[in-house]
């Protein structure tokens, strides 16, 4: 057996009451990695067009990939995939904590949920006694309460993945949280458990990963460390000291921030929110987030006064400062931190938690919609006491919540009254970051597989205009120009590519992302540098090309998951103001998607290999690069 896996499958069928271990293929190892890729496959094979979201046979599907919980210091997170409640099509999220390690300690790379129990019921994992257990206890519970009991019962040591009153009450866009802090969020995974009457899964393992070659691992380990040392660099020592909240001044010099609702891209109260002020007021110290990470990005925080006064939380995003801040014209930094640790709590994605206020509040300033449609309640502006009732009423599915629950474009679509023309979304999926000054951001959100999404086909090249970097990598400087369309389809299709093994090796995206970008070009990590790390750790011997071509299958096989639902080209596209209104300010003032996305989709589906008509990948694209079952089910279905 190779190293590195654990080597098993956990299938629950919660219907049956019925726990089973399978051993995780070789062939898959191969073919996919693991993580979102062996997700992916199983997805695939196992959840058809006739599943819906919430049917009992959605599955709900768990992956760690083979470097996470190993000596590799790129820290260790989980994926988990389901078909999206949300959008209806693939769906995906990623999160950080130490339950990917536990589960992988435990002897298992990926668990699949799928059937339904018939009362509240939580999952207790340690090695290889795994039992399905009442859970009457915790329902209700939101899921900082979740996790306090289950430690409390089971041991301190236990690492708890939960949904909270969102997930229960089937918010379509709920996470599932781990450990209190770190979310599996936007696709409403946590829906899916909800709907399962699935509560928690709680892991503790004891045993260890197994490296092929440990001797070679140490070294390159080593070197890796050094790479990520904050002294060594300037760029991952502003990751360490702000986490991702460093982007809310960068967008705000590119001009690439929602504010109220994506009226502007520019924030003007951007000193109130701005990184040092959180540092220097409510950072108490930095943590680390999962085993064998030394960049320490996370932080344990507190409010100091005001209303706020001595709440604690860990880790705030970018996306937060943006989706429960700019966004919705609030300044105040406590508010926002608050508004994280309510959404935490309810378990409840915070991005279309904020696009779906924020539409309501536009709607409300332009006198679209008045009380008598919002069951009373208020949308102003930066109303921070307005938007905490309105968290509480969505995961409560209560009054103007009951609207907002099924998502952004939902609730635009059954206010009617032309209101999705104020939803910015791809695939019915919203995102906070104004993305129509920039081409290569805006595609890659168009072609996005779950959606529109800055983690699945765009990096950080035009962000931090790295012409060097894209000189490196594409042998020409033009992907560092933000602005410009030049090359911006070569670029989509190295990233998703990229992202796609990120995620099925089970390391962090962004350790990953500051690694591609260093100033020493000859320190830089890029995707065929992973060659050698696998085959150190799993004793697969991979070269630089076999690492692309496992990227590239994976990727295809998203699409053709999606294809086999009924999206094509029509489906890569934008809506709302990032489509056809000119960016207000910042670098890509004036500029619209519609001027440059045809341009750049003809190039990519041109990189990729694809139909340019259906933007679908065609037969001898899949054969090539080995799934034929793919191809011949999507001909049998007409779709290719």
């Amino acid at each position: 057996m190779t190293s590195g896996w654990a080597g098993n499958i956990l299938r629950v069928d919660l219907t049956e009451g019925k726990v089973t271990s399978e051993p995780l293929p070789e062939s898959w190892q191969t073919q996919f990695l693991g993580g979102s890729g062996i997700n992916d496959w199983i997805l695939w094979n196992e959840v058809p067009p006739e599943v819906e979201p919430l049917s009992p046979e959605n599955r709900l599907i768990f992956g760690v990939g083979p470097l996470a919980g190993t000596l590799i210091p790129l820290g260790s997170r989980t994926h988990v995939t389901t078909r999206s409640p949300l959008t209806g099509i693939f769906g995906d999220s990623n999160g950080g904590g130490f339950w990917s390690t536990m589960l992988k300690y435990a002897g298992y790379d990926h668990l699949i949920i799928q059937g339904k129990a018939d009362k509240p019921v939580y999952l207790w994992i340690t090695d290889d006694q795994v039992s399905i257990r009442d859970a009457a206890h915790l329902w209700g519970q939101d899921t900082y309460q979740t996790v306090g009991t289950l430690k409390e019962e089971l041991g301190e040591e236990v690492a708890v993945a939960a949904i909270g009153p969102a997930g229960e009450n089937q918010v379509l866009f709920a996470n599932i949280m781990f450990d209190r802090y770190r979310a599996a969020a936007k696709t409403g995974a946590g829906c899916v458990m909800g709907s399962k009457n699935l509560k928690a899964i709680a892991v503790q393992g004891t045993n260890s990963v197994t490296m092929a070659r440990p001797q070679e691992v140490r070294p390159l380990a080593e070197e890796l460390r050094r790479r990520l040392d904050i002294n060594q660099s300037r760029g991952i020592a502003s990751f360490a000291k702000y986490g991702t909240t460093f982007l809310t001044t960068l967008y705000n010099e590119l001009g690439c921030n929602s504010v109220n609702n994506y009226q502007d891209t520019v924030f003007q109260r951007i000193e109130d929110i701005h990184p040092d002020k959180f540092v220097d007021e409510f950072v108490q110290h930095n943590i680390s987030c999962s085993v064998n990470c030394p960049v320490h990005c996370a932080h344990h925080w507190k409010i100091p006064q005001g209303p706020y006064k001595g709440e604690m939380g860990s880790k705030i995003e970018y996306i937060i400062m943006d989706s429960m801040g700019m966004h919705l014209g609030v300044s105040d930094l406590a508010a926002i931190l608050h508004f994280q640790n309510l959404l935490n709590k309810q378990g409840m994605d915070a991005t279309q938690t904020g696009t779906s206020i924020g539409l309501m509040m536009e709607l409300w300033q332009r006198g679209i919609i008045t009380a008598a449609d919002t069951a009373g309640t208020k949308f102003e502006w930066g109303d921070v006491t307005g938007i905490e009732e309105t968290i509480n009423l969505i995961a409560r599915r209560e009054g103007v919540g009951q609207l907002l629950a099924d998502g952004t474009l939902a609730a635009a679509l059954k206010i009617g009254r032309k209101a999705e023309k104020y939803v910015c979304h791809s695939k019915g999926m919203t995102e906070v970051e104004d993305v129509r000054g920039f081409p290569g951001w805006a595609l890659g959100y168009a072609i996005s597989n779950r959606g529109a999404d800055h983690l699945k086909a765009h990096g950080q090249i035009d962000k931090q205009q790295r012409h060097d970097v894209s000189e490196k990598l594409f042998g020409v400087p033009d992907v560092g120009n933000p602005t410009s369309v030049a090359y911006k389809g070569k670029s989509a299709k190295y990233h998703e590519e990229f992202e796609a093994i990120i995620n099925s090796t089970g390391v962090c995206m962004m350790n990953a992302l500051s690694l591609s970008i260093k100033f020493k070009p000859e320190e830089a990590v890029h995707m065929a540098d992973y060659a050698p790390i696998l085959s150190v750790v799993t004793g697969l011997e991979m070269s630089a090309e076999d690492v692309q071509q496992c990227a590239e299958r994976i990727v295809c096989l998203e699409k053709a998951y999606n294809a086999r639902l009924g999206l094509s080209r029509k489906d890569d596209t934008l809506h709302g103001r990032w489509m056809n209104e000119p960016c207000p300010s910042g670098m890509g003032k004036g500029m619209k998607a519609e001027d440059y996305l045809e341009q750049c989709l003809n190039e990519y589906y041109a990189e990729r290999g694809f139909d340019p008509t259906t933007g679908l990948p065609t037969i001898k694209k899949l054969q090539d690069l080995g799934l034929d079952t793919v191809a011949q089910e999507l001909v049998s279905r007409g779709v290719i």
